[in-house]
């Protein structure tokens, strides 16, 4: 879990913030993924997640040009936690 990150959008508007490192957790894939996906505002869930803590993540993927380079954003659009 990376610190989370609150700001007021243009418009005034307050968001949130709160990157995780998710381990893609696959028996068939041999090599597993580590990928950074980002929670905003009302995905953030309201009990903290523990290291190591399975979830379901449902992503989708942004991509935008900043400065003549190109970046991906990759954002939870649901969030499933195994208990």
């Amino acid at each position: 879990m990376l610190p989370l990150q609150e700001g007021l959008s243009q418009q005034g508007n307050p968001w949130k913030k709160q990157s995780i490192v998710v381990v893609e957790d696959d028996p068939q894939v041999t090599f597993p993924n580590d990928m950074v996906v980002d929670l905003f505002n009302d995905k953030i869930p309201e009990t903290p997640l523990a290291i190591g803590q399975r979830v379901d993540v449902y992503f989708g993927i942004r991509t935008r040009e900043y400065n003549g380079r190109i970046y991906n954003d990759i954002y939870v659009v649901k969030l499933k936690i195994e208990n």
